[in-house]
């Protein structure tokens, strides 16, 4: 016996979430159904270092809006603990916390799975202390076991990696950070990484570089982590080595994936299967710069694209236009933030990069609180179209990438980003901003290339 539900979304993140609520808006007496299979909906897995850091008290204040606003106040009929475990077409098969299954069919259905935990294939990953931050669950398992180490190893130093570097100094915890590649985030240029892996190590991070870690070890619980290079003893392991989308229900459905392994779609996140759709870290996206498929497992893009998507299965017209990857992090006493391609992504992706990269105060001068900001641009050299940037510095960092960001993605050239109307005052930037300073050397070297 199966039930009938007009549209139903796999996924409680915030694409799911978004997008279920958007389609009650439009229509109120169709019957929305989603299965989330952890205990949360509607949640915030960026903010689990900082919970992990003691900045949030409890998990609960990772958590947007309760079940019951969904269910209570929208509407939406939402089945936490249950896990899609077949798919076909027409249909999902769900499996309850009581172990019990049920059929629903549907007229449309939203894939909002996100992305799972990328964790390398090496002996050891079972032993208890060993960890990954994907659910709220998995950062309530990692509390409990930082209560009872002192020494923790963070593999990976892309955002989580270096967020968690970060929060586990803050609750006095000896931190190891193994990071494959020559420098800690991949999506930064070499030279303003090492602003990065300065701050690391002044605050006590020990940092190995360009290692590759073999196995865990330890019995029953880890004891020591091994790499090319050395063995460590820890009493915790995180390995915060990058995601992958999660597709196993797409792959259910015969939907079609892109390039980049994530679902593919069109810009109203319809994928190839009639009334199927996909948003959120499952599904890819255009890169605006490159106008080529993209794949941006952020927050604000997931949250956007499942407001497309809730349009979409109501029956309305709205699109995705695509996006530059624009980030940001805290770095002990840095913020660090990006937008559009690296210099190294730009020469991959068939440009002629020029760049720049200045070194300014955040205020005027004779202000109090005036700090060092480091900006990085890079540009095309045949057109003069600005490519991406970075930023970074002990404040002001937001402000700045948010505007190159806009800049970024509406392809404006250097020479338009030097004549953006910016904001002045003594308090906030001094008269020549820090962006319009490096557009202005930028410029100088465009005319000479």
């Amino acid at each position: 016996m199966s039930e009938k539900a007009n549209v139903v979304v796999v996924g409680g993140g915030p694409a799911g979430m978004t997008a279920a609520s958007r389609v009650k808006r439009f229509r109120p007496d169709w019957r929305v159904v989603v299965f989330e299979r952890s205990r949360y909906v509607s949640y915030a897995p960026c903010g689990i270092p900082y919970f992990l850091g003691g900045l949030a008290k409890s998990i609960e204040e990772l958590v947007h809006y309760p079940v019951r606003v969904f269910t209570e106040e929208r509407g939406i009929e939402v089945h936490t603990e249950a896990e899609v475990v077949e798919a076909g077409e027409g249909y999902v098969r769900a499996r309850f916390k009581d172990g019990t299954e049920r059929t629903y069919e549907w007229d449309k259905l939203l894939i909002a799975t996100g992305a799972r935990p990328r964790i390398p294939r090496i002996p050891g990953t079972e032993l208890k202390g060993v960890l990954t931050l994907r659910t709220l669950e998995s950062a309530e398992e990692a509390k409990r076991t930082l209560s009872q180490a002192e020494r923790v190893a963070v593999v990976g130093a892309g955002y989580i990696g270096l967020e968690l570097a970060d929060n586990l100094v803050r609750i006095g915890k000896k931190v190891i950070l193994i990071e494959l590649l020559p420098h800690v985030m991949p999506t930064l240029d070499y030279d303003m990484t090492a602003l990065v892996e300065n701050e690391l190590v002044r605050n006590g991070v020990e940092l190995h570089l360009n290692e590759t870690v073999k196995e865990a070890t330890g019995n029953g619980k880890v004891e020591k982590i091994v790499t090319d290079k050395g063995e460590y003893r820890v009493d915790a392991v995180f390995f915060a080595t990058g995601v992958a989308p999660e597709t196993a229900l797409a792959e259910m459905l015969g939907v079609k994936k892109g390039i980049t392994g994530a679902v593919s779609v069109d810009a109203s996140m319809s994928t190839n299967k009639e009334g199927v759709y996909a948003a959120g870290d499952v599904a890819e996206t255009v890169n605006l710069v490159t106008g080529k498929p993209d794949w941006f497992p952020l927050a604000p893009v997931a949250n956007k694209m499942g407001y497309v998507a809730g349009a979409s299965l109501a029956g309305f017209k709205e699109t995705f236009p695509g996006a530059v990857g624009t980030a940001i992090t805290k770095v002990f006493g840095l913020e660090v933030g990006r937008t559009g391609l690296t210099e190294e992504r730009a020469v991959k992706e068939g440009f002629k990069p020029v760049s720049a990269t200045i070194t300014a105060n955040t205020r005027a001068s004779y202000y109090p609180g005036s700090t060092r900001m480091t900006v990085k641009l890079i540009a095309d050299g045949s057109t003069g179209q600005l490519l991406g940037a970075q930023v970074v510095g002990a404040d002001g960092v937001l402000a700045r990438i948010n505007a190159l960001s806009v800049l970024v993605a509406k392809r404006a050239t250097v020479r338009e980003a030097f004549f953006s109307d910016l904001a002045y005052a003594p308090p906030f930037a001094p008269v020549w901003d820090p962006v319009i300073v490096a557009a202005r050397v930028l410029l100088g070297k465009l005319a000479q290339s």
